[in-house]
């Protein structure tokens, strides 16, 4: 099974053992600081993109 673009506040909680409270905060930031970069980017709210959250939280590096 492909993952999916997104990550939502269910993936976070389970990867970072915290409330589903502390998981959205977690989203939010995400997207903000994604359209910080890029303003014209287009957000979910409740779900952040899945890259950009494997780059930021794990220290993934861009493939490019």
């Amino acid at each position: 099974m492909s993952k999916k673009m997104y990550v939502t506040v269910n993936d976070i909680c389970e990867d970072w053992g915290v409330s589903k409270a502390q998981g959205y905060k977690m989203i939010k930031q995400l997207n903000e600081k994604m359209l910080k970069i890029n303003p014209n980017l287009i957000v979910l709210s409740g779900k952040a993109n899945r890259k950009f959250y494997e780059e930021n939280c794990y220290g993934m590096q861009r493939n490019m």
